[in-house]
């Protein structure tokens, strides 16, 4: 049986909070999004919220399929489940809490418990309170809290610009939906630059580590800026910016080529060195 739970009690807690095992949204490439909570089983009536927004198609069932006698709370606002022997799971799809600015996906999300998100698959990052994530293809990131403001492109334009030094070439990918001009390296400062033609869009850099070694330091028109350096490996290193106005962005690194490939052996020689000190400290011991 279901039972209709009247606007006017929407906010009288009918059971006690549900315990949630999880709580997993799907974000489609469209703006959508499917939330499937798991719910434990209780032998006390038990409430849980649902998370705000347009709520449509409210499913509650058991974690078998089995049908589970529950009550709906106002205008799908929450679901009352009465005592069961099995986990329950109450799905429903969202509307009207993406909303689309300047080729960005946004969702100020704010919900007790925590929450896994899962994106399209053209998309491999995401933006929690502006920093930067990488999930990879079909990944996933987990909200503990869980308050954020969730950002994100689908198929973000990736400009590819070629540094040609002596007989190598190193591309730098910047990904954007801003118009970048005017791209530079110059390897006696340590730098390269760009124009950007676009305010308050996330900027996100794929450097060759060889061509120019990090930490960073970046500034836009000659004042620093806040600058994110995440998922970085042997090779490259990802910086992420988000210029509040228009002008030229300067990244200055800590050494550049030719320099990094001649201090190669010097750093190599000196981690040989300094592995043959502690192999023969622990032989001595």
């Amino acid at each position: 049986m279901i039972f209709s739970i009247p606007q006017a009690f929407a906010q009288i807690s009918i059971g006690s909070p549900a315990e949630q095992i999880s709580v997993e949204i799907t974000i489609g490439s469209d703006g959508d999004a499917h939330v499937v909570h798991l719910i434990k089983r209780s032998n006390t009536v038990i409430q849980v919220d649902t998370i705000p927004g347009t709520v449509q198609n409210l499913d509650v069932k058991g974690v078998n399929g089995g049908y589970i006698e529950h009550g709906i709370i106002g205008d799908n606002t929450g679901v009352s489940i009465f005592p069961t022997r099995e986990n329950v799971v109450v799905e429903y799809d969202l509307d009207d809490v993406l909303f689309f600015n300047k080729d960005v996906w946004v969702w100020t999300y704010s919900y007790p418990g925590d929450t896994t998100f899962y994106f399209p698959d053209e998309v491999d990052l995401v933006f929690t309170n502006a920093r930067p994530v990488y999930i990879g293809t079909g990944g996933g990131i987990n909200c503990h809290g869980c308050n954020a403001k969730l950002e994100f492109t689908i198929n973000e334009p990736v400009i590819i610009n070629e540094i040609k030094w002596e007989d190598q070439k190193f591309p730098v990918l910047i990904r954007t939906t801003a118009e970048i001009n005017s791209f530079n390296f110059n390897q006696p400062s340590k730098t390269m630059s760009f124009d950007i033609n676009a305010e308050q869009r996330f900027v996100t850099l794929i450097i060759p580590l060889e061509l120019l070694w990090n930490p960073y330091e970046v500034y836009l028109n000659d004042e620093k800026i806040l600058k994110h350096e995440f998922s970085q490996n042997s090779t490259h290193v990802w910086v992420n910016i988000k210029p509040d106005t228009t002008g030229t962005v300067q990244i200055i690194g800590t050494s550049a080529v030719p320099e990094f490939s001649m201090l190669l052996p010097f750093v190599l020689g000196i981690a040989i060195v300094l592995g043959l000190q502690m192999k023969n400290r622990i032989n001595l011991h």
